[in-house]
């Protein structure tokens, strides 16, 4: 099949399954070393047809055919230009993966072998503004995710997929969508339980996904957001303030927030925690004290310590064990973006 007709076979079967609705997303091969065929703007993947299709080279100009390329073709460029051996790119919004990504979750392959082989850990991108605003803000937000992984969950967004050839990138956005019915048809049944952490190695390995580091995932320190909140009068979105009045802190505005406690933590009284979430953000906010926080990757046993005095907010994604305990006596505010599930916490084994 000629490399336009393929292009347009996928469009074609992408708006068929619902991935590619309208004029979302986006589909690319590369012709040569440095020349790209893409889909065009504003044009919907069912009735697109082959010479619409846009010659570009990696630098986004437009070598053949009339129109714009597509508003998220810095998506693509950025993948040909870091990974020479990339020949397709596809950027979807699978219903059920972007659902799960919606509700703040992430696509979980650890009970999956056949999609642990295939796909490897499938990082989520954290939220940028989309291609169709003008800016470049999603391609920052992904580039440093693209030489380790070849498919992405681009946050509240949609997937990206890359492939030596079309039929492979295509492949593993199909995937990603059926790995994301799996997890949801679990749930009613008390959620997937993962393999055994060297049978996940194996996999991953087999899959020539498990780099000399022994993980796929981003160092510890970089998967996890911590500030200091400022002391401040003036206003401002997340801060301390005091007078003569009091104490107040202002300690999050810019994300949901299901489930809100104050604890306090005597020194030498043991600790909070002790638990990984297979699902649920979780953060925490120094009041008053100072904490002693252990935290460890449950997917590959990096650990890191941190100590945190007031003013210090630490936001954790699933996935990530922890347990905080007192270095003077404590008081914080524990906070997570769902609501409480028994059968999300794990033990772990500090």
């Amino acid at each position: 099949m000629l490399p336009r007709e393929l292009v347009v076979t996928i469009c074609r079967l992408g708006w068929q399954r619902g991935y590619l609705a309208a004029t979302d997303g986006n589909v690319s091969m590369r012709l040569g070393p440095d020349r790209v065929l893409i889909t065009p703007s504003g044009r919907s993947k069912a009735l697109v047809e082959p010479q619409e299709l846009l010659e570009v080279d990696l630098s986004g100009r437009v070598l053949d055919g009339r129109g714009r390329p597509s508003t998220e073709m810095g998506l693509h460029l950025a993948a040909y230009r870091l990974r020479p051996e990339v020949g397709a790119v596809v950027h979807a919004h699978p219903p059920l993966v972007c659902a799960l990504s919606a509700a703040g979750r992430e696509l979980d392959l650890r009970a999956i072998p056949e999609a642990l082989l295939s796909l490897g850990r499938v990082p989520v991108v954290p939220y940028a503004s989309p291609g169709i605003l003008g800016g470049d803000e999603l391609v920052r937000a992904v580039e440093p995710y693209l030489a380790d992984h070849d498919a992405l969950v681009l946050a509240q967004h949609g997937s990206l997929t890359l492939g030596a050839n079309l039929e492979g990138a295509w492949a593993r956005t199909e995937k990603l969508e059926a790995a994301a019915r799996l997890l949801l048809a679990a749930e009613p049944l008390g959620g997937v339980r993962p393999l055994p952490v060297e049978e996940q190695r194996r996999l991953l390995a087999a899959g020539g996904r498990a780099p000399a580091g022994g993980g796929e995932l981003p160092p510890l320190e970089q998967r996890i957001e911590l500030v200091e909140l400022p002391l401040t009068a003036e206003f401002a979105v997340e801060k301390r303030h005091q007078d003569h009045r009091g104490e107040a802190h202002l300690i999050v505005d810019d994300r949901p927030l299901r489930r809100v406690a104050f604890l306090t933590l005597q020194k030498g009284a043991g600790h909070r925690g002790g638990h990984v979430h297979r699902h649920k953000h979780e953060g925490f906010y120094v009041v008053s004290g100072r904490a002693l926080v252990e935290l460890a990757c449950a997917h590959t046993g990096e650990r890191l310590e941190l100590r945190l005095g007031p003013g210090a907010r630490l936001w954790l994604p699933p996935g990530v064990a922890h347990r905080i305990s007192a270095l003077d006596d404590l008081a914080f505010v524990e906070f997570t973006d769902q609501p409480y599930d028994p059968d999300d916490d794990q033990p772990f084994e500090f």
